[in-house]
């Protein structure tokens, strides 16, 4: 069970048995049966597919998007996980306050690593009184009263549109804070486009854990007539990779994934900048379990691009999966890596 699990049940005494309880991004572990044992009707909310998947399987009553809405009812209490981004923090703190009542209340639990214990002047924004209820196993659960608006949540107001300007093209791209590279090309996938052009590409594009959509949006403008298929586990991903296709008048078939298992077809390219974060851990063995059955999805002489940080020995997990791989492009921090199916 996580730390933060662990804070929270030894706090449970502080919500009502009969409450209607949300927990938004809980583990994936056992604390919500635990929860749930004190409080029946508690619900659970994930951004993250694998996670919900997880609690699926463990018998939760769970439910994958992007926000939550008070569908069946407002909660009286809220429990959020500390995101990583600060700018989520503020946008999830935002939705979560427009869940609840003016009588109800919202925890907030994360680890110290995590940034929990500058969390309170984000609260403060939202709610009219903010107390720390209690600190342990390098954690801290923050409680929020009284909110300070009961005006309708409004994803919107928190959607970044911008240019990305190549050599070759000029696209607009869309995406809302926690997913990967929020309003701005990351250096790594800038690498990685100015490769794309030397590429002969045609047949099916699976874009592998797709962000917001800029791989698979420059790869349908250089390579017209591509059928493109974009996967993520982050549903925030999901709608700005939809937002940025639609502003961009491509098409291509974009879903959640935990990984490569469930996909009913191979590729004849799969291109990556593979995560190696989960939440808010660095897991540099992540992406590498996630990519490991790549060859099963890929046609003969299919090829595999991806974009990686030069520390994390991808290079040695190539040759061992294909045999061979080559190097297209270097820098101090970043490779672009290519590998092709054999047959």
């Amino acid at each position: 069970m996580s730390p933060v699990g662990q804070l929270l049940l030894r706090n449970l005494s502080g919500i009502r048995p009969e409450s209607k309880l949300l927990w938004i991004n809980p583990s994936a572990d056992q604390a919500w049966h635990a929860v749930a044992g004190h409080a029946p009707k508690l619900s659970l909310f994930s951004q993250d597919y694998r996670s919900w998947i997880w609690l699926e399987a463990a018998g939760a009553k769970a439910e994958f998007g992007a926000f939550p809405v008070a569908a069946s009812g407002t909660p009286d209490h809220l429990i959020l996980t500390l995101p990583r981004s600060k700018q989520k923090l503020e946008m999830m703190l935002d939705c979560a306050r427009s869940l609840i009542p003016k009588n109800g209340s919202l925890w907030l639990a994360g680890e110290n690593r995590a940034g929990i214990k500058s969390s309170p002047k984000y609260l403060e924004q939202w709610f009219g009184r903010v107390q720390k209820l209690d600190s342990a196993r390098h954690c801290s659960l923050y409680e929020a009263l009284e909110p300070l608006t009961q005006s309708p949540f409004s994803a919107t107001d928190y959607q970044c549109e911008w240019r990305l300007e190549h050599h070759e093209f000029n696209l607009n791209i869309h995406s809302w804070p926690g997913v990967f590279a929020h309003g701005k090309l990351d250096d790594g996938t800038r690498l990685l486009l100015d490769q794309l052009s030397a590429l002969r590409i045609k047949g099916r594009v699976l874009d592998f854990g797709c962000g917001s959509g800029v791989i698979a949006a420059c790869l349908g403008v250089l390579c017209p007539g591509i059928d493109i298929t974009m996967i993520d586990s982050d549903a925030l991903a999901l709608r700005s990779a939809t937002q940025t296709i639609k502003a961009n008048q491509l098409d291509a078939q974009i879903f959640p994934a935990s990984g490569l298992n469930k996909l009913q077809q191979r590729f004849d390219l799969i291109v990556t900048n593979p995560p190696f974060h989960h939440k808010d851990r660095t897991d540099v063995t992540m992406s590498m379990q996630l990519l490991q059955p790549v060859r099963n999805f890929l046609n003969p002489h299919g090829q595999l691009l991806m974009v990686v940080n030069r520390h994390i020995p991808y290079r040695k997990w190539l040759d061992r999966v294909f045999g061979h791989h080559e190097v297209l492009a270097s820098n101090l921090k970043f490779q672009v890596l290519h590998a092709v199916q054999s047959h």
